[in-house]
């Protein structure tokens, strides 16, 4: 017979059993579980730790490459990069303003589509193994003017040495072009005021004999009406060659601007009354444009005189048929090229005389600033010259714009008068 009580004891007993070992890998799973959450709970840190390390380096390479970029943008030379198939990849804010052409203008597009003129140089980059090549381009302006660019091309390399592209940069030329034209005709009219200076003194000497000869020939034919008028054409001729002569000199001679408060807009006032004892016609307006207050050059009164008489007249000449004297004055400010004897800039009274006549060609425009050149059939060509010596003298500038059949304007600097500014 069996025994139930046994079996039951024994199953009981089993269960027991199993339900130690459950409850042992139920501690085991919790332990298991309690590592793994702990784990979890390390990584979760770690992967915190990797996010912000990741997060600030990526901070970083925004900050570095905004840096770079504000550095790019910040060129005052215009910067085109363009990889090994030519394809521009950069171009700066610079590059734009020179070119007048916007990036999405040229971003993606080759150099050759976009810049033929700066293909050469990249071209002749290769033949140059790689050296730094520079060539100066005339380009299109923004403003539909000439610029002139000095290009300087060189290679761009990666970190094994290999080329992948190359960068071009831009320098604006034109004022430092415009600098060497200035001071090669300050040379050149230097140079042409000597030898004038020399030849003026040599043929003055004959020419007082001359004079003299003649003056005793006219006391020897008095009664002879007709031989006394011959004589005294001669004595014209001579007395206008010794004017000519006179104003000759006056070119030659280095004016001596002595250091004073002049009114720019009261000197021209009294040249509109007077210009050479006539005034100006009726068929021509007169505008006056002038800048706030008294505006006071550090001039002298006496050689002004001698510059804006002339380019009035030389503006009425040009509208024989009536037209627009347009005569401006403000201040204006360049840089110092001393600053060390004050501020950063230094300011000029800015004079403008403009007409609306005939104007010049480029070719004559080039040439008006040379003594004896002119482009009226009576005239010596000496006036304009000797005006830019004397504003020269001043340590100032005149320039001159024209365009033919839409008139001419000149414009003159002239030191702002201060009282602390040493000229020495």
């Amino acid at each position: 017979m069996t025994n139930p009580g046994g079996d039951k004891s024994k199953e009981i007993q089993t269960l027991i059993q199993n339900m130690e070992a459950f409850n042992e890998v139920t501690a085991q799973l919790q332990n298991s579980y309690d590592e793994l959450q702990g784990r979890v709970k390390q990584l979760d840190l770690e992967l915190s730790d990797k996010n912000d390390e990741l997060e600030k380096n990526l901070a970083e390479k925004e900050r570095v490459k905004n840096y770079l970029n504000d550095i790019l943008e910040s060129q005052t030379n215009g910067v085109i990069v363009v990889d090994r198939a030519g394809i521009i990849t950069t171009y700066n804010k610079t590059a734009g303003v020179l070119t007048g052409i916007k990036p999405q203008g040229c971003l993606g597009k080759t150099l050759n589509e976009v810049f033929p003129l700066f293909e050469p140089v990249v071209a002749r980059l290769g033949k140059n193994r790689g050296e730094t090549i520079s060539q100066d381009k005339d380009i299109p302006s923004a403003n539909g003017g000439t610029l002139h660019v000095r290009v300087s091309a060189s290679p761009v390399w990666d970190n094994h040495g290999g080329q992948i592209g190359t960068i071009l940069i831009l320098q604006d030329m034109t004022e430092f072009r415009k600098m060497e034209e200035l001071a090669q005709r300050n040379q050149r009219l230097r140079e042409m005021g000597e030898m004038a200076a020399g030849i003026a003194h040599e043929i003055r000497n004959p020419l007082g004999s001359i004079e003299l000869f003649a003056s005793l020939l006219k006391k020897d034919l008095e009664g002879d009406t007709e031989k006394e008028n011959l004589v005294q054409h001669i004595r014209a001729g001579v007395q206008n060659m010794d004017r000519i002569i006179s104003t000759l000199l006056l070119f030659a001679k280095s004016a001596q601007p002595s250091r004073q408060q002049c009114d720019i807009n009261q000197l021209l006032t009294e040249c509109l009354e007077g210009i050479g004892n006539a005034r100006v016609p009726e068929n021509i307006k007169v505008i006056r444009k002038s800048g706030q207050g008294t505006l006071l050059a550090n001039g002298d009164r006496e050689l002004l005189r001698q510059v804006f008489p002339n380019l009035i007249n030389n503006a009425i000449q040009a509208m024989p048929d009536g037209g627009e004297l347009s005569l401006i004055t403000q201040k204006s400010s360049v840089p110092n090229q001393s600053p060390e004897k004050g501020s950063a800039t230094r300011q000029y009274i800015s004079v403008t005389v403009a007409d609306n006549g005939v104007g010049m060609s480029a070719d004559n425009l080039a040439k008006i600033f040379n003594p004896f050149f002119t482009t009226k059939d009576k005239g010596t060509g000496l006036g304009l010259a000797i005006s830019h010596n004397i504003i020269k003298a001043h340590q100032g500038t005149i320039d001159a714009v024209s365009e033919e059949g839409k008139g001419t304007s000149f414009t003159v600097k002239i030191p702002s008068w201060d009282e602390n500014f040493d000229e020495k």
